[in-house]
């Protein structure tokens, strides 16, 4: 299938996917930055559904918790503490935790009615600040219906500190997956911690605007490559093929041409073949964070218009080298990118809030998590991004692997995208 009759196909099925959200208008408050960095909005209009959330918003997404009143909110024992924060990133308030002992952070709310809360057939996002740690951890727990039948939705984020970023939240783990039923949800829980468990500080952490949106018809999986590897073109792209999928190569511009690296007539057969370049600065040794804003800026425009020149349409998306995200990281990236990537260890909700969001990715080196990460996005209609390097060789991913894991992914119910097939799905919001 060719590159524009498989955009055409896929976005159509897309578009039928979500036919039933159109024409809702949006019930949460749309945020803006002060000159602090905070961020703040205009809250909803009051109205609630019978359970307490907010009706359908844009793209069909309601509001579960605006945190403008913690009286439903309890922190768990020995977790630490809550109180309410005028540092909201909507509303004139959000929730603020505290760690205890365990240097966790741990709250819950259980009040959703004798029928509990509905969120089956729905993904999950919220805005999320640390302020304690430049690298953090923090989950969901769905108590669906019961403490025995948890589905735990984590996410890895390494920055930036001390911002207002969402989360679009994906199934990590499910404690009795064949008996979990998601609508009938009782208790929410949210965990946060410091990424390293042997930090003596409590975690200190925000949240805030909460939010359900429907899920697509399937869930999907991205094909991501680092370094603009020639294994990428001789080994991946050659198999990849064989199953008419698609991958995303995040190209370290500088090195095109370079022995052991693609050329730009290899870049353009994939491209042709539905792969897309996205930007990957070259920062060698140095994490962005570490980096003046003036050459964080410089980096991510000249990787950008380099592939813009040579039209390659993933110009517009950016992998993170190294994956720490600072505030200048972030701020840029927001700016001059529609989408950005950089680890996060697990799947994605679809679809995707894009302000102020980072997708995160998993690296594919561990195949059993990813053929796990890939039946949560399969079940639960999510996103499933795996990170490959080198594949074959010395110090490659092993191929036998590699085709494993092309063939866990053909087995199951899920389509292979790239990022601009997630736009043209209306997956992006």
């Amino acid at each position: 299938m060719s590159r524009q009759t498989r955009r055409t196909f896929l976005a159509a099925v897309g578009a039928a996917g979500l036919a039933g959200c159109a024409g809702i208008t949006d019930s949460g408050g749309t945020p803006s930055s002060t000159t602090d960095g905070t961020t703040t909005g205009s809250p909803g209009d009051g109205t609630s559904n019978g359970d307490g959330t907010t009706p359908s918003g844009q793209g069909g997404a309601r509001q579960l918790e605006d945190f403008e009143k913690l009286q439903k909110w309890h922190p768990v024992e020995g977790m630490g503490s809550l109180n309410a924060s005028k540092d909201s990133y909507t509303g004139s308030q959000a929730a603020r935790v505290k760690g205890g002992s365990t240097n966790e952070g741990k709250i819950f709310s259980a009040q959703f009615g004798s029928d509990g809360l509905d969120l089956s057939g729905q993904n999950l996002s919220f805005a999320y600040k640390c302020t304690s740690h430049d690298f953090s951890k923090i989950s969901v727990e769905l108590h669906a219906p019961d403490s025995g039948h948890v589905v735990e939705l984590k996410r890895t984020v390494l920055g930036p500190k001390d911002t207002w970023m969402r989360i679009n939240l994906g199934t990590t783990d499910v404690m009795r997956p064949k008996s979990v039923d998601l609508s009938k949800v009782y208790q929410i829980r949210i965990v946060g911690r410091p990424r390293d468990h042997t930090s003596n500080e409590p975690v200190e952490f925000l949240v805030d605007d909460l939010q359900a949106v429907p899920t697509p018809k399937k869930g999907k999986v991205m094909l991501t490559f680092d370094d603009g590897l020639a294994s990428h073109y001789t080994k991946a792209y050659e198999k990849m093929k064989q199953y008419g999928f698609p991958g995303v190569d995040a190209v370290i511009t500088e090195a095109v041409y370079d022995d052991g690296f693609l050329t730009t007539g290899q870049m353009r057969e994939m491209t042709n073949d539905g792969w897309e370049m996205m930007a990957h600065p070259n920062v060698g040794s140095t994490p962005m964070p570490e980096l003046s804003r003036k050459k964080q800026k410089s980096l991510m425009t000249s990787s950008k218009q380099w592939l813009k020149r040579h039209g390659f349409d993933g110009h517009s998306y950016l992998a993170v080298p190294k994956n720490a995200v600072g505030k200048d990281t972030f701020a840029l990236a927001q700016k001059h990118f529609d989408l950005t990537f950089t680890f996060g260890g697990g799947p994605s909700a679809l679809p995707v809030t894009t302000k102020d969001a980072i997708l995160p990715r998993i690296y594919a080196d561990d195949v059993r998590k990813v053929k796990r990460m890939v039946d949560f996005a399969a079940e639960y209609k999510q996103l499933t991004v795996p990170l490959f390097h080198r594949i074959g060789g010395k110090n490659g991913l092993p191929e036998k692997d590699f085709e494993t894991i092309l063939k866990y992914v053909k087995k199951k119910d899920v389509d292979v995208v790239t990022p601009s097939d997630l736009k043209e799905q209306g997956l992006l919001r």
